[in-house]
């Protein structure tokens, strides 16, 4: 715990967006950019089930979870006043209009009804929804683990990754092979991905400020590395990993969903350690 004496003085760490009531806004930006993922590859590989579940997940869980976190959640309109200046503002109304328009979109394809140019905008908010929350973060200055454009690419590539897995889940759910077969190639090239940006970008974090330093220690080797180590690297990384080196057509569908889960799960502890040990640079300057 930071002393009054301390804050801003030291590296201080950020506790709006993570600690007690912040937990529900981590959670509801893993959500929104899952859902939207999903809906964004579901759309891509013409899977309908793909694309009604990351709307409720987008929707449910991810705008309900934001809901419950503002402070007086009815004025909520309010946050979309500032789209010219505000990321958070832009990221409202991206979302407003996905869950609108994909809603419809989703209702229309239930009728045979097939709209290209709205099927072609939907798909264009649900990649919005996804990288609006990297955007979010990296224009914040004071701290460093955020201010990185790596970040928005970092969020794109796990929204998509986790969309992706969701697919093959109801691949396997429905039995489709084809779309198994699809989908299954493009997951691995976003698990490879994944996996160059994250070290990448913590690599390049290290060589920063002060804060910078600290923020990457306290991932690695501080209070957060049970974390990065074990949900990030062995559950997150590790395991699907495996998968992707065995056959996983031919593994047991019990695998597959558990592989899923460690996707998911290392997913949500990485977004977890960059928002709990985002630090504030010091407003004195510091020789260390």
């Amino acid at each position: 715990m930071v002393k009054a004496y301390e804050w801003m003085v030291k590296c201080t760490p950020q506790t709006e967006w993570i600690e007690k009531k912040g937990v529900l806004l981590w959670l509801a930006f893993f959500f929104i950019e899952l859902g939207a993922g999903a809906y964004f590859i579901g759309s891509f590989f013409n899977s309908p089930l793909t694309r009604f579940i990351g709307w409720l997940v987008c929707g449910l869980l991810g705008g309900g979870l934001h809901f419950l976190y503002l402070g007086r959640p009815f004025r909520f309109y309010r946050m979309v006043a500032k789209p010219q200046t505000s990321w958070i503002s832009r990221g409202m109304i991206f979302v407003s209009l996905f869950l609108l328009l994909g809603l419809v979109n989703i209702i229309l394809n239930l009728y045979s009804i097939t709209s290209g140019v709205l099927s072609a905008l939907t798909i264009v908010l649900s990649f919005l929804v996804v990288i609006y929350g990297g955007f979010a973060m990296c224009c914040i200055n004071g701290i460093p683990l955020w201010n990185t454009a790596l970040l928005p690419i970092l969020y794109v590539i796990s929204g998509l990754w986790g969309g992706a897995g969701i697919t093959v889940g109801v691949a396997v759910a429905t039995g489709s092979e084809h779309l198994l077969s699809a989908v299954e190639q493009w997951t691995h090239l976003l698990l490879i991905g994944y996996i160059i940006l994250i070290f990448t970008y913590l690599l390049s974090i290290s060589y920063g400020s002060v804060a910078a330093k600290t923020s990457i220690s306290q991932i690695v080797k501080g209070k957060g590395w049970h974390v990065f180590w074990i949900v990030v690297v062995i559950i997150g990384i590790t395991v699907p990993v495996g998968m992707m080196v065995a056959n996983t057509q031919s593994a047991p569908v019990a695998i597959l969903y558990i592989t899923l889960l460690c996707e998911l799960l290392g997913d949500l502890g990485m977004r977890y350690l960059i928002l709990k040990y985002g630090f504030y640079n010091p407003l004195i300057p510091t020789t260390t």
